[in-house]
């Protein structure tokens, strides 16, 4: 048995940066268990390649089937993934009074990838629950057969091999946030808010923006606001879905790149409108099909050299330092999943927040989820600080963004047991 380039590549994953997901839904009314045991069963038939372990072969780490069900728990606990708690999946749900948390590994899959699993989960649920007959549309349900580019290699292995970059932002030196004398800690935490849909819309409209775009403009400024003497430009890195740019939109595989958003420091006194205009530039020409297929071929002609490493532990050293290297790789990041379509799970849902630590190892990461006219923000951090949370805040009341503030929590996503 041997890893292909494109398999999940779990030595990244380390006691600093386990690399892993939870998406935090919380319900109007509290969780009914047996109907929730009752959705898992049904939606895990339609996606059996989640139900997997990880093991040690011939000086590697591979994901091979697991035949034990997937745990569904009650209670405030994480538990680790991988660990027998979760009879060592990489996939764990578990509940606690309103809300139901969705775990796995960010190797395995991304925000595009997981959360068609999670609609069909809330399908379920809410059907059984109180007894409804919802509409399915865009919801893949348990017997429904795999599309064609679900599973396998997600590359265009062809296209990829001549791939020229199309444009690359300016790879010098720029503004990080753990050396502007706030990162004061390593106590990681999250600000919950939600951001009213048809303000954000309008002023995208009216301002050449979008939701992304304008959460990366406005983060910026408000970075600009604290760090007033600061010459170095801002470096947004901005969530990339590359599905449709490798023309298969249902694989579910970890396809989620970074678009970087360069902001110059002789703009700090623009108007928010014109960084919503150059951001949108730098996004259109960096997500070209030139760029997502140079994207991949690095990617490819990267991990096929470290697959050659003889032994596992050195894989992991070398594997999880350029991870926690690649996360200060900007000086924020953006993620915006798009429009999920579950209009009719809207009555029986109150927010949903995605949780990662991918990028928020000394840094900054905005996560956008929108649901029933509101966006959804996860406002996560590797520290304890609330200075660069106040400073947005402070942008979208200047801007006329109505906003509600919920609540701080930790991070709290799993860690990841490795055999």
């Amino acid at each position: 048995m041997k890893a292909q380039y494109f398999d999940p590549m779990f030595y990244i994953c380390s006691e600093k940066m386990p690399f892993t997901i939870r998406i935090l839904t919380k319900l109007k009314e509290s969780v009914d268990k047996q109907s929730l045991e009752y959705a898992v069963d049904k939606a895990i038939k339609r996606y059996p390649y989640f139900c997997i372990k990880v093991i040690r072969d011939s000086g590697e780490l591979l994901s091979v089937p697991n035949e034990l069900p997937i745990v569904v728990y009650e209670g405030p606990e994480v538990y680790p993934l991988g660990s027998d708690e979760v009879n060592r999946h990489l996939l764990a749900i578990s509940f606690y009074k309103k809300e139901i948390n969705f775990y796995t590994s960010h190797v395995i899959t991304d925000g595009g990838g997981f959360f068609p699993f999670i609609k069909t989960v809330l399908y379920y649920y809410f059907c059984n629950c109180y007894n409804v007959q919802l509409d399915s549309t865009g919801i893949n349900l348990y017997d429904d057969p795999m599309f064609d580019d679900e599973l396998g290699n997600p590359y265009m292995e062809e296209k990829m091999q001549n791939a020229v970059p199309l444009y690359e932002c300016p790879d010098k030196d720029f503004f990080r946030l753990c050396d502007g004398g706030y990162v004061n800690d390593t106590k990681q935490t999250t600000y919950h808010l939600r951001i009213k849909e048809s303000d954000v819309m309008k002023f995208s409209h009216d301002n050449d923006g979008s939701p992304c775009v304008l959460v990366s403009s406005l983060m910026t400024k408000a970075i600009w606001d604290i760090h007033k003497n600061e010459t170095k430009d801002i470096v947004s890195a901005v969530s990339f879905n590359m599905r449709a740019g490798l023309g298969n939109v249902h694989n579910y595989r970890m396809l989620c790149s970074a678009i970087n958003l360069r902001y110059p420091n002789r703009m700090r006194g623009s108007e928010t409108s014109k960084l919503c205009t150059c951001s949108r530039g730098m996004i259109t020409v960096q997500s070209q099909e030139e760029n997502v297929l140079y994207y991949a071929k690095m990617k490819k002609r990267n991990l096929e050299s470290f697959l050659k490493i003889p032994d596992i532990e050195t894989k992991k050293e070398v594997l999880g330092k350029i991870a926690l290297e690649d996360s200060i790789n900007n000086t924020f990041s953006v993620s915006y999943v798009g429009q999920p379509h579950i209009e009719c799970m809207h009555k029986y849902l109150d927010a949903i927040y995605n949780h990662t630590d991918g990028s928020t190892y000394k840094t900054v990461f905005l996560e956008i989820f929108p649901i029933d006219g509101w966006f959804d923000v996860a406002f996560l951090q590797g520290f304890s600080c609330d200075i660069y949370y106040k400073a947005f805040l402070k942008q979208l009341e200047l801007n006329g963004l109505t906003y509600i503030e919920d609540d701080v929590v930790p991070i709290d996503v799993p860690d990841i047991i490795l055999p």
